[in-house]
């Protein structure tokens, strides 16, 4: 006679053996890698006051219009740091860091660093007006519909993400920032 119990109890041991060979076996290769970070640039962002990132995390790409019409992707920046700011025209502490914005980018130069600030909730034309009134030459993107903010799960800002020129985000700051900081454009420099 077949002791069904002692089978059951058979199969079940056999596929929690199993399960405890995937968790052993596979996890560890699914899991995510670390950050690209050396220390001392961990510690130079924690000076600037930017979150170093603690995990490799890919940029997501998106795409956006500027204020002339022309539609531009973030992978169109590739091989550049980016500095990839979340603002809105109504936003006085965005207003406080976007002239430091410019220093940087007219320091460092566009063909090594692009500052592409996505306005939240703002439609071209409301940024048209606003890029004309204070003269910025970065790249400002409407984002009237909020998708590329809710792509990168912006809810304060004004926040900024530091991502290298291979598309990896090194870090993220929440609020106002010396974007012009003489270390932070030293760093970067140093990259190329």
């Amino acid at each position: 006679m077949i002791d069904f119990n002692l089978l059951f109890l058979k199969k079940i041991w056999l596929q929690l053996f199993l399960l405890l060979c995937l968790f052993v076996l596979i996890l560890p290769s699914v899991q995510s890698r670390q950050a690209t970070l050396a220390d001392a640039e961990r510690k130079l962002l924690e000076s600037l006051r930017i979150t170093p990132a603690t995990i490799w995390i890919e940029a997501h790409n998106f795409a956006g219009e500027l204020p002339d019409g022309k539609t531009v992707r973030l992978e169109d920046y590739q091989g550049r740091f980016v500095l990839l700011n979340f603002w809105a025209t109504w936003c006085l502490p965005c207003l406080k860091e976007m002239p430091d914005f410019e220093r940087a980018y007219q320091e460092i130069g566009e063909e090594k660093l692009v500052v592409l600030a996505v306005g939240m909730g703002e439609d071209k034309i409301k940024i048209r007006k606003f890029a004309e009134k204070y003269g910025f030459t970065f790249p400002l993107l409407a984002d009237p519909d909020m998708e590329i903010t809710r792509l990168y799960g912006v809810i304060n800002i004004p926040v900024t993400y530091l991502i290298d020129p291979k598309g990896v985000i090194l870090g993220r700051a929440l609020g106002v920032r010396e974007w012009a900081n003489l270390d932070l454009l030293a760093f970067i420099k140093s990259q190329f």
